[in-house]
């Protein structure tokens, strides 16, 4: 196989603010270098999280601050959460696409990126586990050494934290900390939003505000957390320094800040002395104090403590529970290579090194120490202990003599191998970031959890040198997934591409556990719409995938392994089987008959000079041969451009048009473009960036104009409206409706019912959707249904589109209480194919039900009237709403009308007389009424035998049944002036 090593280049700015690059600096931090040759099976397996860490900071940072300030996702969560409340309390309206309810589909077989991992202290089995995903949030299993365990997402919104680090506090068990932020990276790529605290043993979480964002900067990256067992101190190592809180992180203060020196690791030992790994993409160093952090050495600049003092960057700390004096490193070189691996047993005093898994020259983790990088010791030997890079090793004889040398002779045994199948025994996912020994009061530890980029494996043997292990992702949906595809007629068949897990492929015998269709990093997919058999999946660059038996076997179809973007944005045209993409800067690619053709039948196409990196492509749903293309701008330029959308015309020609329909503000990068059926003039553009001042999303209806290359031919209308402040990924419409929209962003589905409103109304559609970053949406023309791929939680599905009517626009609904009754009033502006009007009501607490059909106008323009009174209310809350049945038998809902109807403080009725009666009865009011009063009899199967509307100008009103109304039981009902009395009566 080969193995893939990269450096990490270019300089690191450092300022008032916090770490600040510019996009030159940005463009060149990541420089891929291969190290040696492999077949490209084997290269499809391996992923390149730098390279999608660089595209997603290019893409969402603010350009006003050069950073992507994640923090703003607090308010943006915060209104979100407000207004599903006031959504559930108000029923919220069924039709309108905010009250879209999702399905999870997984996949529940496959994990994600995992770097922290809590066991409870409280649970001696061991089955009680937290795991901390980069994209899908905290997730807690009870059974979590089961072959099949049951996982559960902790919170929603905590899909949107990259969470890095787990603790809880010795002294009291039921708190608990949480880090967030990746800060390995040597860019201000993925911010965290501080420091989370739980009080009730993992129930709830609460950010501790004073590691907030907004209130201080040195939490934006925590890599590691550790509690000092006898006093409860909290240590926090971040990218700015170390940092200790005393309160329960109420407050902190920082204990270690050597001069610009990131810290990467903090452990302490079981005697509370504290050991710090410093230095990220620097050299840094091993730090001791055993004052609780008062005072500090730095180990490599102590004479005679072996250690190296020059060369090496990241350092891993372990330090061994049964034993305080034994400590272990695994030191990086500034190349991201092994430097070595240290041993103390002397409490860090002295350390030697350990032989080298694999031999002196070989690196266990694959060039990659920067990124992937675990150490973790047995709590009942000092001398086994595991490391993992690209795969796991262990040793369980650390400590053994060397001949001649001072250092261990210790023998190693590679346990796991990440590209066997997924069914031996020793296969773990590759990338590994955590090792978590399950501890025990007695005997041997055996059991250990690992943590890496496909989620979580255990082992309950891990103590042996040919251990077993299993994975436990079943139900652990955190999958990052980046694109989908949708079968034309198969419900239960998608692709979608997710990072570092490949393509994944589900059928409906399959349901939420799927099988990977190509390997690596996954990205976009396509199903042609008219032949599914011919499918499609990417990898990385313009490296495509082509399968012409409906996904059972994939070829490659590699038009170039470096233009277009690491994740790259593509379109196929079903029409004419013409795929679309990014190549290199101001240049897209088509590849005509791609059902058949050769790589080699690549062409590629200038936009326009100062175009910039292609973001998007779509095909119009109208038009065949015409595209829409969004761009970034040219990161590589020392002061960045604007990006821009364009539309191709004649796109598979010889000679396609090239027309400017929009040039964004500087640093702007164009995300999507949502085309109305029928209507290619009509677009609805979105941005990712974060911009405290720019529209995220923009509307046109001259998509269609007449223009060139350089002169914008668009005029365009922000849509923003109160949509918060965070990245929106893409749009669509609701295709039977155009004012009718819905966003993927970074915190689940926003929609508005109405974007021809001056400033449109946005809200969260997502009742069963986690508040995670979606990054596209896509809607299954035969039945309508919504499908959702998230970066953290997999697939979901929505119906909300699939009873959508023809439209009717409905300018008025209205209920009031009247003597009569709750009269409810509707206006239409127009109708098309509109059938009738069925009237639902609800009492509170209880669901609608038909009250009456009303005839609609069918086709018309001319604005109609409609009244329905409801006679048959009590006293209390009612919920009144509009079911429009149109022609072809489609539905949709109104929005709700509430109407309370008080009790009277004094009686309406005072007197009834005779009881029982023959055919004549008085009713004594407490007072002369004014306008009508409603009598009515119903019997005991609730069906409405008389009803009289009168008036008198006094208490008494005398009422006759007519002769019809059969002897028997009834209940009178008596309503006047928004009031009613009830009383029970015989008719003899």
């Amino acid at each position: 196989m080969r193995r893939w090593q990269w450096a990490i280049v270019g300089a690191l700015t450092l300022g008032a603010a916090g770490s600040y690059y510019s996009p030159q600096q940005v463009s060149s931090l990541l420089t891929s270098v291969e190290a040696e040759e492999e077949d490209e099976e084997d290269e499809d397996r391996r992923d390149r999280p730098d390279l999608a860490m660089l595209q997603e900071f290019n893409r969402t940072r603010d350009p006003a601050t050069g950073t992507v300030p994640r923090e703003r996702l607090i308010a943006a969560r915060a209104r979100a959460e407000a207004l599903l409340s006031q959504q559930a309390a108000q029923r919220a309206v069924a039709g309108s696409l905010a009250s879209a309810s999702w399905t999870e589909k997984g996949p529940s077989n496959v994990g994600g990126r995992v770097r922290a991992i809590l066991i409870d202290p409280a649970d001696a089995t061991g089955n009680t586990v937290w795991v901390g995903s980069v994209g899908g949030g905290l997730w807690k299993s009870t059974n979590a050494t089961s072959a099949t365990p049951t996982w559960v997402s902790v919170d929603g919104f905590m899909a949107n934290l990259a969470i890095t680090s787990l603790v809880y506090d010795p002294t009291n068990p039921d708190i608990m900390y949480l880090g967030t932020g990746e800060g390995y990276y040597n860019a201000d790529a993925i911010r965290g939003l501080g420091i989370w605290k739980s009080t009730d043993h993992g129930v709830t979480w609460t950010q501790l505000a004073s590691t907030s964002p907004s209130t201080s900067q040195d939490f934006y990256r925590v890599q590691r957390l550790a509690v000092q067992p006898s006093t409860g101190y909290v240590f926090a190592a971040t990218r700015t320094g170390l940092f200790r809180s005393k309160d329960k992180g109420a407050t902190w203060t920082a204990v270690l800040q050597p001069s610009g020196i990131r810290m990467a690791d903090v452990k302490i030992s079981a005697n509370g002395t504290i050991f710090v790994g410093a230095g990220i993409f620097q050299t840094g160093g091993i730090y001791r104090s055993t004052d609780n952090g008062d005072t500090w050495t730095n180990l490599n600049t102590l004479a005679g403590s072996g250690l190296p003092t020059t060369g090496y960057s990241r350092i891993e700390l372990a330090c061994a529970p049964s034993d305080a004096s034994r400590v272990y490193a695994i030191v990086t070189t500034t190349a991201d290579v092994l430097m070595n691996i240290y041993m103390s047993k002397d409490g860090g005093t002295t350390w030697g090194t350990i032989r080298k898994p694999g031999g002196n020259s070989f690196d266990f983790t694959s060039g990659q120490g920067w990124y992937a990088l675990a150490i973790g010791v047995s709590p009942t030997s000092p001398n086994t202990l595991y490391v993992g890079g690209l795969d796991l090793w262990i040793t369980t004889n650390a400590d053994t003599p060397q001949s001649g040398n001072p250092n261990s002779g210790a023998t190693w045994t590679q346990t796991s191998i990440w590209y066997n199948p997924k069914t031996n025994s020793d296969y773990v996912h590759a990338d590994h970031h955590a090792v978590a020994w399950v501890p025990t009061s007695s005997g041997t530890a055996t059991k250990a959890f690992f943590a890496s980029d496909g989620g979580i494996a255990y082992s309950a043997n891990a103590n042996s040198t040919t251990p077993t292990y299993g994975q436990r992702n079943t139900g652990l949906n955190i999958t990052q997934f980046y694109a989908l595809a949708l079968h034309p007629s198969d419900v239960d068949y998608f692709l979608a591409g997710a990072q570092d897990n490949g393509t994944q492929r589900y059928t409906k015998t399959g349901g939420q556990v799927t099988t990977e269709a190509t390997g690596g990093d996954g990205a976009f997919c396509f199903i042609d719409q008219n032949e599914p058999q011919f499918q499609f999946t990417a990898y990385v660059y313009a490296q495509y995938r082509r399968s012409t038996n409906s996904g059972a076997a994939f070829t490659n179809l590699n038009l170039s392994s470096s233009a277009g973007q690491f994740i790259n944005p593509t379109d196929y045209d079903s029409r004419s089987n013409t795929l679309y993409g990014g190549w290199t800067v101001d240049r897209f690619f088509r590849l005509p008959n791609a059902t058949t053709a050769a790589a080699s039948a690549v062409s590629n196409v200038l936009l326009a000079t100062g175009a910039g990196m292609v973001t998007h492509v779509t095909v119009s749903p109208n038009n065949q041969d015409r595209l829409f293309v969004g761009t970034e701008p040219d990161f590589s330029a020392t002061t960045p451009g604007p990006g821009h959308l364009y539309r191709v015309d004649n796109a598979a020609s010889t000679t396609p048009t090239v027309t400017l329909l929009y040039t964004a503000p500087a640093g702007l990068s164009i995300s999507s473009v949502a085309v109305e059926t029928g209507n290619d003039a009509h677009l609805l553009m979105t941005i990712s960036n974060y911009s405290a001042t720019e529209a995220k999303v923009l509307e046109t209806k001259e998509g269609t104009n007449t223009g060139s290359a350089t002169v914008a031919a668009a005029t365009w209308t922000k849509r923003q409206g109160d949509l918060p402040d965070m990245p929106v990924r893409w749009a669509v419409f609701d295709p039977t409706n155009n004012k009718r929209a819905m966003l993927a962003t970074e915190l689940g589905v926003w929609s508005t019912d109405d974007l021809t409103a001056a400033s449109p109304v946005w809200k969260p559609s997502s009742t069963g959707l986690a508040n995670v970053r979606v990054d596209m949406l896509r809607i299954r023309a035969s039945d309508q249904q919504v499908v959702a791929a998230t970066h953290g939680r997999g697939l979901f599905t929505s119906d909300i589109l699939k009873d959508q009517p023809l439209p009717v626009e409905l300018t008025s609904f209205t209920g009031q209480m009247t003597s009569q009754g709750v009269a409810l009033r509707w206006k239409t502006a127009s109708e098309k194919n509109s059938l009738r009007f069925e009237v639902e009501r609800a009492a509170k607490d209880q669901s609608f039900q038909l009250l009456t059909k009303v005839a609609a106008a069918g086709t018309t323009s001319v604005a109609h009237t409609y009244a329905h009174t409801d006679a048959t209310v009590g006293t209390g809350l009612y919920y009144y709403r509009l079911r429009q049945v149109d022609q072809d038998g489609k539905t949709s809902y109104s929005p709700v009308v509430t109407v309370d109807i008080k009790p009277s403080s004094a009686p309406l009725l005072t007197g009834l007389y005779p009881n029982p009666f023959e055919q004549n009865f008085t009713l004594e009011l407490r007072e002369p009424m004014r306008g009508d009063i409603l009598t009515t009899l119903t019997d005991m199967q609730g069906r409405l035998v008389f009803s009289a509307t009168t008036q008198s100008p006094s208490r008494v009103l005398p009422v006759t049944v007519p002769a019809t109304v059969k002897p028997g039981n009834y209940v009178l009902t008596v309503r006047a002036q928004g009031q009613q009395a009830t009383r029970r009566v015989i008719h003899r």
